[in-house]
């Protein structure tokens, strides 16, 4: 990913990708993007990532992915190596390069993509594993409890040198496999629109390739009138459950709403991809994400080739007391045993079912997990155990405490 591509922080700190620990005060306002993308913070993460070096910057840097291989024996690193192809970038020539010369410029055309969360953390959702510092309706929330004293709002698009940026823009654009937009909620950012905006006045939308996370719990036609411009548009869209279970996680969601809004986004003629959490709450219920993504298809025959089979992929490492793996081994086994039972197959089901049978949790967390959950129940007036009744046990013991 530092090869390829650069990503930034709710707050417009750079990242070396999107879910790199920032490091330093190296942001929109003080630094261009290319000027990121060929740091020293970056020239040495890419020459200790191929020459094995395991610096502790790397380490650092890198943490969510070795956390996440602690303990599901893969990571967005192990995914992006075997499931993603970055078109031909990546060569053996510019690595060796690398290698030989820790402190070469890469050029804007090495670039394949980037991930722009400069807009802010405007959305509309309470989701239970989220921190305040990525949504503005959690963080209000939590301002509330007297648990937050952030700000509720960040928006660092506003403190932008923007004619620096649109002009290392001008320069990346041309080049560029695929644009990113994440939040937030992308779909409520009126500023982000007028990037997009940009990117299509300019001519650079019908060779690129564009798409947004989103919660899909609201409709934005401005967004969709101009996704017909790109070469292909995608909404990567966060679903953790499915139903009332998602309306948990997800707090906020209401659930018919949501499916509403999938539709006109295929209606828009817009492909639907998807991003779940793998978390505490959702991993013994991946089937029901994978059944839905179907039932979805189903509905819309002619749009097959627009919608995604969940790859079920996004593992989630923080809050550790929420990571699938602390599961106490009653829940566990309940688990492995109805996927076991199941006669078709969803991705990485066998995976899952292993990594269910290897844990080694925190015998701790699963009490931790139970008092953040109670903690949102309590002020929020709803229930954990409505809909995950296997918890009772552990949900009893213990009183509300937010993580945070």
């Amino acid at each position: 990913m530092p090869f390829i591509q650069f990503s930034t922080t709710v707050e417009g700190l750079y990242q070396a990708c999107c879910i790199a620990k920032a490091e330093g005060n190296m942001n929109f306002e003080n630094t261009s993007p290319m000027e990121f993308f060929n740091s020293d913070h970056m020239k040495q993460i890419r020459h200790d990532m191929v020459t094995g070096n395991k610096s502790d910057l790397l380490k650092r840097t890198c943490q969510a992915c070795i956390n996440q291989e602690k303990s599901y024996g893969v990571s967005k690193r192990v995914d992006s190596l075997n499931h993603y192809i970055h078109g031909e970038l990546l060569t053996d020539e510019l690595i060796e390069s690398v290698r030989e010369n820790p402190d070469i410029d890469l050029k804007p055309s090495d670039i394949d993509h980037v991930k722009m969360k400069v807009f802010g953390n405007i959305c509309n959702l309470r989701c239970t594993m989220c921190h305040p510092v990525c949504s503005s309706k959690l963080a209000a929330e939590f301002k509330r409890y007297g648990k937050w004293d952030g700000p509720t709002l960040l928006n660092s698009y506003n403190k932008i040198d923007k004619d620096k940026l649109y002009a290392d823009l001008e320069v990346i654009c041309p080049v560029l496999r695929e644009f990113e937009i994440v939040g937030g909620e992308p779909l409520m950012m009126d500023q982000a629109i007028e990037m997009v905006e940009w990117i299509v006045e300019k001519g650079y939308a019908e060779d690129m390739e564009f798409r947004i996370i989103t919660n899909a719990t609201i409709d934005n036609f401005d967004f969709y009138r101009l996704m017909k411009y790109f070469k292909k548009a995608t909404f990567l869209v966060s679903l953790d459950a499915v139903g009332k279970k998602e309306e948990y996680i997800r707090t906020g969601t209401i659930w018919e709403e949501k499916v509403e809004v999938l539709r006109n986004t295929l209606r828009a003629g817009i492909k639907i991809g998807w991003s779940s959490t793998i978390q505490m709450l959702n991993i013994g219920y991946l089937n029901d994400i994978h059944n839905f993504a179907l039932s979805l298809i189903e509905e819309f025959p002619r749009k097959t080739n627009m919608i995604e089979t969940p790859y079920l992929n996004n593992l989630l490492s923080r809050p550790a007391a929420l990571n699938a793996m602390n599961l106490p081994k009653d829940i566990r086994e309940q688990y492995i045993n109805k996927y076991k039972s199941l006669d078709y197959d969803f991705h990485h089901k066998d995976r899952f079912i292993k990594n269910l049978e290897e844990a080694n949790p925190n015998p701790d967390y699963i009490y931790k997990a139970m008092s953040h959950y109670k903690f949102f129940d309590e002020k929020r007036g709803t229930c954990l155990l409505d809909e995950y009744p296997e918890f009772e046990n552990y949900y009893s013991a213990v009183g509300p405490k937010i993580l945070y």
